[in-house]
């Protein structure tokens, strides 16, 4: 069955890419039973199609000494959105920007090494127009999981 141009194949390689990205093409057609070519051939069709975006890290920010991370919702009084998007997106502390319909421009997540650094950094936003912060606790999921379930999902709303 096909989802967007992706067969069954695809998806399982996506599903195996995400759990470790480290994985090789051989492990892939071992643990699916198919051929090295043949998962090759997936796997460029993947890229050349966009759907594998990048290949990333994802660190841990505490770890790397940043010990807050917070949503900013930024409301922009300037009906310049696009200069203060790239000049948000220059910041190092952006991790996230969301652009949004209603009221408010954005929304950001950013990290800070303590509470001084995020005011530091919400303080600047105020150029750009009014703000308000929401603290993140803990984080219960991050990503978004490529199973079955999804795909089915996906063929079931269109």
């Amino acid at each position: 069955m096909r989802t967007n141009g992706l067969t069954t194949l695809d998806w399982k390689i996506l599903a195996l890419l995400q759990e470790n990205s480290r994985i090789t093409v051989s492990e892939i057609a071992s643990q699916l039973s198919r051929s090295r070519s043949n998962i090759s051939e997936h796997f460029e069709k993947l890229q050349e199609m966009g759907v594998i975006d990048q290949f990333s890290i994802v660190a841990n920010e505490e770890k790397l000494g940043i010990g807050i991370s917070a949503f900013v919702r930024l409301q922009a009084e300037s009906k310049d959105h696009r200069q203060i998007i790239n000049q948000l997106c220059e910041k190092p502390e952006l991790a996230e920007c969301h652009v949004l319909t209603g009221s408010e421009l954005v929304i950001l997540r950013v990290v800070a090494v303590n509470m001084a650094h995020l005011r530091n950094f919400v303080d600047q936003l105020t150029e750009y127009g009014s703000t308000q912060t929401d603290i993140i606790f803990s984080t219960v999921k991050r990503q978004l999981q490529l199973t079955p379930d999804l795909k089915e999902n996906i063929n079931q709303h269109k």
